[in-house]
C-alpha cells in the first residue's frame, strides 16, 4: 500500500518534532530544517535526482554526504533515513509539515488576508489579534494580499477554514436567495 505525501510528511514530522522536543532542540531543527528546504528549493531537481536510476549510488551518496556534512544528527538521520527508504523526494513536504507542528506547538496560526483594497498596519494587527482571541491562538502571522474583485470587506483563511467576509459573497447570498 502506497502513502500519500501528506501522511508521509506528518509522520517523519512528528517522529522528528518528538525527538527535538524531548531534547529542547526545535528551535535549532527548524533553523537547520529552513536551509535544507533552500538547498533543494535553490536546486530544482534534486529530490528527482537522489532518485533518480540513472544516477550511480556512490554518486547518490556524495550528494548526500555534502548535504549531511555539516548537519546536526537530527537533520542529518533525517536526510539519510528519507534517502535511504526512498523518500527523499518528501524532504521540503516533511519540513513544511515540521514547520506546522512548531505553529501549533507555540499557538501559531498563519492566515490568509485578502481585502479589496490596501488595509494599514494597524487594522491588520487588529484583525491579527481579534482573530487570535477567536481562535485561541496566541499569534496570528497574516499574509495579505489584495483582490478587487471582492469589492469590499475582507477574507481570512486559517487551518483549512475559510471566514468569508467579502461583499461579493454577500451579494452572491442575497442573489441565492431570490432564486430559490
Amino acid at each position: 500500500m502506497s502513502l500519500d505525501k501528506m501522511t508521509i510528511a506528518k509522520r517523519y514530522s512528528k517522529a522528528l518534532f518528538d525527538v527535538v522536543a524531548e531534547h529542547d532542540q526545535v528551535t535549532s531543527t527548524r533553523e537547520e530544517l529552513h536551509q535544507v528546504r533552500q538547498v533543494f528549493l535553490d536546486n530544482d531537481g534534486l529530490g528527482k535526482i537522489l532518485t533518480d536510476k540513472g544516477l550511480k549510488h556512490n554518486e547518490k551518496l556524495e550528494i548526500l554526504n555534502l548535504l549531511t556534512k555539516s548537519a546536526s544528527p537530527y537533520v542529518s538521520n533525517l536526510i539519510k533515513m528519507t534517502f535511504d527508504y526512498g523518500r527523499i523526494g518528501n524532504l521540503t513536504d516533511i519540513i513544511d509539515a515540521f514547520d506546522d507542528l512548531c505553529d501549533a506547538n507555540q499557538h501559531i496560526v498563519r492566515a490568509k488576508l485578502t481585502t479589496a483594497v490596501q488595509i494599514s498596519d494597524t487594522q491588520r494587527d487588529q484583525i491579527s489579534q481579534q482573530f487570535a482571541k477567536r481562535v485561541g491562538a496566541k499569534q496570528v502571522i497574516l499574509d495579505s494580499n489584495i483582490d478587487d474583485s471582492i469589492i469590499g470587506g475582507a477574507i481570512l483563511q486559517a487551518n483549512g477554514l475559510i471566514y468569508d467576509g467579502s461583499v461579493s459573497s454577500q451579494i452572491n447570498k442575497i442573489k441565492q436567495m431570490l432564486i430559490s
